[in-house]
């Protein structure tokens, strides 16, 4: 295939005893192809503000953006070289593909961040997925490293980053870390504990199970005053590992509510949608592709189902 590097956004060498110069075996090829697209595709939504782990496919405009095309096979160092699939009309690189660019060269200094031990706080954790599994083509004997290259660019240097099983162990090690953020949650205020040392309580939801949650002193009048009763807490939460399941909350601040806005005597109320909406929180949709169903192709059927079983139990 061409040794020329026109056109292609960034490269992957792959080094180790299982890789012969210019060759690479097809499951290794299908497997690392698959997790460079995904990573490319989560770190777009990252860069957009879109959410990163969700069921369904990437938006339109992504696909369109970022989707790649296998364009080259180089010796040595087995090279693959990737570029943009782009539309009828052949555009000249500098004049397309500039947010692709910006893409990859943001996953390269991701995993060189991650390589060298620097603390890069804002990576989002479906693009943390998304190279962990590119990483799981390291852990046999076949692969040791994936060299994740993003050429010059503009005025923009080149970057290179090596992916290899120490740098999957620190990505897992982050990802098993408890994950924090602001919820809001509506349910039954059930009972509290006013010890100065430990003061809690816990409210049960509409849905789900009951959730712990932690006050300061000078809320204690208004959750003695709530008990029983249905309410909103707002405040920072604390997520489970691997999943979304809130561990505990902070509380910030408590509410009242009516008993209709967690959903007792829902199926015959007359509330109207405004109505519903605004006691839930809901805001207008403003990216219609997430109601696109099926499951990705780029997402392992059975990986999914796993942590579905793991988390139940």
């Amino acid at each position: 295939m061409p040794k020329k590097t026109d056109g292609a956004i960034f490269q992957l060498k792959i080094r180790g005893p299982g890789v012969r110069s210019g060759r690479v075996s097809v499951p290794d090829l299908i497997k690392i192809c698959q997790e460079a697209q995904t990573a490319v595709r989560r770190q777009a939504e990252a860069l957009e503000g879109k959410k990163t782990m969700h069921p369904g496919p990437a938006s339109s405009s992504i696909k369109h953006e970022c989707t790649l095309e296998l364009i080259g096979l180089r010796k040595g160092s087995t090279t693959l070289q990737f570029g943009l699939a782009r539309p009828q009309m052949d555009l000249p690189f500098e004049e397309y593909g500039s947010f692709g660019a910006e893409v990859v060269r943001e996953l390269a200094q991701t995993i060189k961040s991650l390589t060298n031990g620097h603390k890069k706080k804002d990576i989002d954790e479906g693009v943390l997925r998304s190279l962990y599994n590119l990483g799981s083509a390291v852990v046999d004997n076949r692969i040791d490293e994936i060299q994740w290259i993003a050429p010059r660019h503009g005025q923009q240097k080149k970057v290179s980053a090596s992916l290899q099983k120490p740098t999957r162990e620190k990505i897992a090690t982050r990802l098993s870390q408890p994950k924090k953020g602001q919820v809001h949650v509506d349910g039954i205020l059930e009972m509290a504990d006013f010890k100065p040392a430990d003061r809690k309580c816990r409210i049960d939801p509409a849905i789900g199970i009951p959730i712990t949650c932690t006050f300061e002193a000078d809320q204690e009048e208004k959750i003695y005053a709530s008990l029983r009763k249905p309410v909103r807490v707002s405040g920072e939460a604390i997520f489970q590992p691997f999943n979304r399941r809130i561990e505990m909350v902070h509380i910030g601040s408590i509410e009242p509510l009516q008993s209709l806005a967690i959903g007792e005597e829902n199926f015959f109320a007359s509330a109207s949608l405004e109505d519903l909406a605004a006691a839930q929180a809901i805001e207008p949709m403003k990216d219609v592709s997430v109601l696109c169903g099926g499951f990705p192709a780029d997402e392992n059927i059975d990986e999914f189902l796993d942590e579905i079983y793991n988390a139940r139990g």
